[in-house]
């Protein structure tokens, strides 16, 4: 189905050729799969969505802030609707009962958050398996885009670390909670290493891709993607140096941080990277 736009006077259509996939995050101890009680499904940390294009076989990335402010809807026991409450997005995950219910909830927000976008599936993957997984693929290499010593001596600006066990989740995982904003230093940390450890299966023609996380699948994994639509990732260029980034303003409000959307700002970045002018 063809979606125009009227925006600034221009009109625009969306461009259905796109597959677009939401990658979370997701901070829980049990296994991600698990079906819980509304307000103890963990959240999701890390948002992100990959947009990738068949014709080019390259992937645009938009990291969305965990801390967007949004309608969220809360669900009993049994998964149904009960109420709205405007919070961060990142509680969405919570707000429903864990599990696929939780994983929908998000995507659902995300897309009206973006306006419709269309999203074609999701990969969560909790935060207390990236030591295992990162291993299983035998490390990933990151240059240090700025100081991180903070969290490892190693990780001073400018260098290359191996990532293998608890560093790889202490990269992935770290925020100075006493510190305005620094969820947007994690956020440039997730995408760097999330779009290093597909690209290294990448390098391999993304054919182990598959075979490899399948184990975790259930525990640490979750995602309604079938195993072609895994290995395909690894086969997409990641435009690492042009990473989108939900605009916006972060502020501080008492011991929590709140991210209010920019919406004229956010319906100039969608209309460059979702849609095309109609001459």
């Amino acid at each position: 189905m063809e979606m125009t736009v009227e925006w600034r006077g221009k009109t625009y259509t969306y461009n259905n050729s796109l597959i677009n996939i939401l990658f979370l995050g997701v901070d829980i101890s049990d296994p991600i799969e698990s079906e819980t009680v509304p307000g103890e499904a963990g959240q999701s940390d890390c948002i992100m969505l990959l947009s990738l294009d068949p014709e080019t076989k390259q992937c645009t990335i938009l990291q969305i802030n965990r801390n967007t402010m949004m309608d969220l809807e809360v669900y009993d026991f049994s998964g149904n609707y009960q109420k709205s409450v405007y919070a961060q997005l990142t509680l969405q995950y919570a707000y429903s009962i864990g599990g696929k219910y939780s994983c929908r909830a998000v995507r659902d927000k995300v897309k009206e958050l973006l306006y419709g976008v269309t999203i074609d599936g999701y990969f969560a993957l909790e935060i207390e398996g990236v030591s295992e997984i990162n291993d299983a693929f035998g490390g990933v290499d990151v240059t240090m885009t700025q100081d991180w010593t903070v969290i490892d001596e190693s990780f001073t600006e400018g260098s290359t670390v191996h990532l293998e066990g608890d560093l790889a989740e202490s990269f992935v995982r770290y925020r100075d909670i006493t510190e305005f904003n620094s969820v947007q230093g994690r956020m440039e940390r997730q995408v760097q290493y999330v779009t290093a450890l597909i690209s290294k299966m990448r390098s391999s023609g993304g054919e182990e891709f598959y075979d490899t996380i399948s184990p975790y699948i259930g525990e640490y994994i979750l995602t309604d993607m079938d195993a072609d639509e895994i290995n395909a990732l690894a086969t997409y260029e990641y435009l690492t140096n042009e990473v989108y980034y939900l605009p916006g303003e972060e502020v501080a409000n008492g011991d929590y941080e709140e991210f209010y959307v920019d919406e004229d700002e956010l319906q100039d970045l969608l209309i460059g990277m979702f849609y095309t002018e109609v001459e």
